[in-house]
């Protein structure tokens, strides 16, 4: 790995690392110079992120986080600037998916994926937002959303609900750090090839009564481009984020989703 200077310097927090998303994010943030806390509930998981960071030249620190904890997102926020020195951006890409009819679900499953979706990202900008007003040199609050914020989709209702959420806290969260030279955005993914979406497309399409593989392609199909999505289509979005060239560009859900949702 020989990193360019686009992000030369920065120190990057990325939740839920160890997932297929989350790691093609932590391994082209520091691909792209930066220095990534690489941080997921599964510390195992966090630590092969890490190694391969490393073993490709970049520089990664592994830590282990519950983002649905009162004191999660601060405690890892507090040791990543403690090994560090600093902060830059905080990347609350960490979520969780179930598929259950409305009809049927639990409150426990509802009220379990807004903790992990959205309170989790609240408490991650919270504690990321803290550290950057105090070191008083601007900052960048990056949330992982969905196209599935902006679409309706059956047997989802929770994790549409929780996703949609996240637009309403970024816009929110914008005009509260602006002031401190700080930016607010989330990216909204489609139907990329990762296990979450094998999840939707066996069981959310096993319900339609379509045949496995059916559901992701026909998402796919939708998209002017023809094609599916990978993890490593995600990441150079987020760096743009992550740099100074997004100085102007705060309280957006920007899709990067091959044009399926145009809005």
């Amino acid at each position: 790995m020989e990193p360019n200077q686009m992000l030369s310097g920065k120190v990057v927090i990325v939740t839920g690392a160890a997932g297929a998303i989350g790691k093609a994010i932590a391994m082209h943030l520091a691909m792209d110079g930066a220095r990534v806390a690489v941080a997921d509930l599964r510390v195992d998981g966090a630590e092969s992120v890490a190694n391969d960071i490393r073993a490709a030249g970049g520089d990664a620190w592994a830590t282990s986080v519950d983002v649905t904890r009162d004191d999660g997102p601060s405690t890892m926020v507090d040791a990543v600037v403690g090994h560090f020195g600093r902060l830059d951006a905080m990347i609350a890409n960490a979520g969780i998916l179930t598929i259950n009819p409305i009809l049927d679900m639990p409150v426990a499953e509802w009220d379990r994926t807004f903790s992990v979706n959205t309170r989790g990202v609240f408490l991650c900008f919270q504690a990321a937002a803290r550290h950057l007003v105090k070191q008083d040199q601007g900052g960048r609050l990056i949330a992982t959303a969905s196209i599935a914020a902006k679409i309706g989709s059956p047997y989802q209702a929770h994790y549409q609900s929780s996703k949609s959420a996240i637009l309403g806290l970024v816009r929110s969260a914008a005009w509260e750090f602006g002031p401190h030279g700080i930016t607010v955005n989330c990216f909204c993914p489609g139907n990329v090839d990762t296990p979450m979406w094998e999840l939707i497309d066996r069981e959310r399409g096993g319900r339609m009564g379509k045949a496995p593989g059916e559901l992701f392609k026909e998402v796919a199909s939708r998209s002017p481009l023809g094609r599916t999505q990978v993890p490593g289509d995600i990441p150079p979005l987020v760096s743009f984020l992550v740099s100074d060239g997004s100085r102007a560009i705060t309280g957006q859900s920007i899709n990067v989703d091959n044009g399926v949702v145009m809005f």
